[in-house]
């Protein structure tokens, strides 16, 4: 099983720094390769250029530029090279490549000032195609001098544009852009994707994404311990569980899930029958006692239990028994989705999660009423937490803005520091172990930001762990699915239109999809 590795620019720096100071492979032939592999992406994604810009920074990414403008212009390809910079400032590889481009006759033309800027329109409207070799992996902050101006420019005009390795303006680490950045319909990038191509909002800015073997050798990569992973189709068809037909309703798990309250009955049952839909063998719903009336009318298929309940029709302590008395006999407990957090709930889910000795999976507001972290530490069976981000804002106290900026690192943080299986949701949900494993989900799009979306997961997952499935490998299918039955439902549908229960519809069309 190929498992796709995701780095930051800091990672891939120390990859190159291994790969030429200890493996001693020259610079200048990782740079040749990229650049070639680039110019061969550009003339296989576009086979009638007649003109081309290149607008090279004065790093290793300009280096990479120099290159591109000589290989294109061997194409018969009239290029136009532009420095955001002076010649005299460039070094290393990046000066070898600009040397030989000169030595050549192709005229590089520096720009320096703001007026030099103002010349860039026409150019950048007569040309087929932009490449964008200006900033690279390595900018952090706020952008400086001319490049803000030149950005806004290539956004303007009507050119399509190659960035190669990252569009400039994107955080290689974080998918952070501070102000702007170059919004390309392709990027070239180098041996392993970035996380900031894939994270938002950077990955908005990425256009068709396409790594590519510069020969940088699996030792340089396997030095570095990369603890972050892309979720792809194949990973999770490898970790997709096989049903034997000679099996019964017991082998795939008795689950329970605990949620509902009144007025939010939907919740209860869009978990059940999501992990129902998902293949579990027994699913018991724990539902405050007055409306197990409505869970009867509405599931057909999964047993009710009513649970006791105050007067405003949320659980009462007294559910705290009959819980542990159900578990004696299920394999894991999902409890959240619908609850409320009102009258005893605070009470009834924080001493569930000391006596529960089987596998939790804990949501919405099971979530909000949690009241000690510390109890989390203290679970000796796999606990799995299902926030959005603000869910995750309320259990650290940061604003959520904080988080979304920095989610890889959140989620590996709280994932390691309370032993759980963190699912932080959102676009491009991020999964935690707690040994600081991290799985980045690339499935899904906008039909899941629809309330009850989050039930569905957690049924999912629930579904998975009770079919006994590692716990991770549990999240990282159930996640990619929910994301994949979104992508496929909305073709139909459309993304506005793709309600939860529609995600459970076409679940089954996902599971074909990626068993064959």
């Amino acid at each position: 099983m190929i498992i796709i590795k995701l780095v930051s620019g800091a990672q891939m720096g120390q990859i190159d720094r291994y790969t030429i100071e200890e493996l001693g492979i020259d610079g200048v032939v990782l740079m040749e390769q990229a650049g070639r592999r680039v110019t061969e992406e550009i003339l296989a994604e576009y086979s009638a250029l007649e003109k081309v810009v290149v607008l090279a920074g004065k790093g290793n990414n300009g280096g990479d530029g120099f290159i591109i403008s000589r290989l294109l212009e061997q194409e018969g390809i009239a290029v136009q090279t532009f420095l955001v910079g002076n010649k005299d400032e460039i070094t290393g590889d990046a000066w070898v490549n600009l040397e030989i481009l000169e030595r050549l006759d192709d005229q590089v033309t520096e720009v320096t000032t703001a007026a030099d800027v103002e010349n860039l329109p026409s150019d950048l409207k007569q040309a087929d195609l932009i490449v964008d070799a200006m900033l690279g992996t390595g900018i952090k902050g706020k952008l400086r001098g001319l490049f803000p101006n030149i950005i806004d420019l290539v956004n303007e005009v009507n050119t399509e544009v190659t960035a190669v390795d990252i569009p400039s303006g994107v955080e290689a680490d974080s998918g952070i852009v501070r102000e702007m950045a170059v919004q390309a319909q392709q990027t070239v990038t180098f041996a392993l994707p970035k996380l900031g191509l894939l994270l938002y909002p950077g990955a908005k800015f990425v256009g068709q994404l396409k790594v590519v073997d510069i020969g940088i050798p699996k030792q340089a990569i396997a030095q570095q311990e990369i603890e972050t992973n892309l979720i792809t189709a194949d990973l999770a068809t490898k970790l997709l569980p096989l049903r034997d037909d000679d099996s019964h309703k017991g082998n795939y798990g008795k689950l329970l899930l605990v949620a509902g309250s009144t007025g939010m009955t939907g919740a209860a049952v869009l978990t059940a029958r999501a992990s129902l839909k998902m293949g579990a063998g027994l699913v018991t719903v724990g539902i405050p006692s007055s409306v197990n009336p409505i869970l009867e009318t509405k599931l057909t298929e999964a047993m009710t239990y009513p649970l006791a309940e105050t007067r405003d029709g949320s659980l009462d302590v007294g559910a705290i028994e009959q819980v542990e008395k159900l578990m004696s006999s299920r394999d894991v407990l999902a409890i959240g989705p619908g609850l409320t957090t009102t009258g005893e709930v605070t009470t009834v889910v924080n001493k569930l999660l000391t006596k529960i000795e089987e596998p939790v999976v804990v949501d919405a507001d099971g979530l909000n009423v949690i009241d000690d972290l510390e109890i989390l530490k203290e679970r000796e069976a796999a606990t799995i937490l299902t926030p959005h981000p603000g869910e995750m804002s309320r259990l650290l106290e940061q604003p959520i803005k904080e988080i979304e900026v920095n989610r890889v690192a959140v989620a590996r943080e709280f994932a390691v520091e309370y032993g759980v299986i963190l699912v932080l949701k959102g676009s491009r949900t991020v999964i935690a172990t707690p040994t600081g494993e991290v799985y980045i989900n690339y499935s899904g799009n906008s039909a899941l930001a629809t309330g009850g979306s989050g039930d569905v997961l957690t049924g999912l997952i629930t579904s998975l762990v009770g079919q006994d499935l590692a716990p991770v490998d549990a999240s990282i299918i159930a996640v990619y699915l929910h994301g994949l039955a979104a992508e496929i439902g909305s073709e139909e549908l459309t993304k506005y239109s793709l309600v939860p229960s529609d995600l459970i519809d076409y679940l089954p069309q996902a599971i074909k999809a990626i068993e064959n």
